[in-house]
């Protein structure tokens, strides 16, 4: 169980780094990419694109709190 709640703040940790704003940014250019080639290449079909951009946005909703710098 100590391994989990250390796996638990280390991610944490790491994902604090980035903003709300930082995740829903890459799910738009991410998710113009995947429209982008569904519309402009032939027999594309990606479900793994649309599922990192799914996983992005919702990372926009996590309850973690990006770093505040301390002065």
């Amino acid at each position: 169980m100590k391994t989990l709640k250390e796996l638990d703040a280390a991610a944490t940790r790491y994902l604090s780094r980035y903003s709300r704003k930082q995740f829903f940014s890459i799910f738009v250019v991410i998710t113009a990419i995947n429209y982008w080639c569904a519309y402009n290449v032939e027999g594309y079909k990606s479900i793994w694109l649309a599922m990192i951009g799914g996983w992005f946005f919702g990372m926009t909703f996590a309850p973690f709190h990006a770093k505040k710098s301390q002065s």
